[in-house]
């Protein structure tokens, strides 16, 4: 099979599964395995399926039929994975399962994500950098002003203490942060 690189009047011809960051971020969702995230993805878009065939119960909840087999041959996975996810799935409260009977698939509800407040998400410490003390925010907003003009000889001791007098701070206001963080 030979590579076959994206043209310019191409690039946007894809359907993609979502999957919501929070799932990645959220602290309460942390144990989830990527199974299960994908699952959720699949979940999610078979919503609309069910929308479409109308598939609406008494309460005005949408459900889905997805049976085991299927989420095994979609995510190319074993019985004993694709139900641990579901189960994963289960316990943090992403769908619920309704028995239907013997030799019937189960009714799926699929549950909204339960948000966390963009302060906490804002303030999370970035693990990554070298000393630990910044924040994510902070660690953003440093940005070397060096350029070819600029040039800087940290050979003599008086420039080593100005090791960090290239960096600026930038400052945003609430507005400009809320463009940066705009999926959340």
């Amino acid at each position: 099979m030979d590579f076959i690189p994206y043209k310019a009047n191409e690039c946007l011809e894809n359907i993609f599964y979502q999957i919501p960051k929070e799932l990645f971020i959220n602290p309460y969702y942390k144990n989830l395995s990527s199974d299960s995230k994908l699952l959720y993805a699949l979940l999610l878009d078979r919503l609309s399926v069910s929308m479409k065939n109308q598939w609406i119960d008494e309460d005005g909840n949408i459900f889905l039929v997805f049976s085991r087999k299927e989420a095994q041959e979609k995510l190319n996975l074993s019985d004993k994975t694709v139900t641990k996810a579901f189960k994963q799935l289960t316990s943090v409260k992403l769908i619920y399962e309704k028995r239907q009977g013997f030799r019937k698939n189960n009714i799926i509800y699929v549950g909204k994500i339960n948000h966390i407040s963009t302060e906490k998400i804002m303030s999370r410490k970035n693990y990554d950098s070298r000393n630990g003390n910044f924040t994510v925010q902070e660690s953003e907003n440093l940005r070397c002003n060096n350029n070819k003009y600029n040039k800087t000889n940290y050979s003599n001791m008086t420039q080593r203490k100005n090791l960090y007098s290239n960096y600026e701070q930038r400052v945003y206001t609430q507005e400009e942060l809320n463009k940066l963080y705009c999926n959340i």
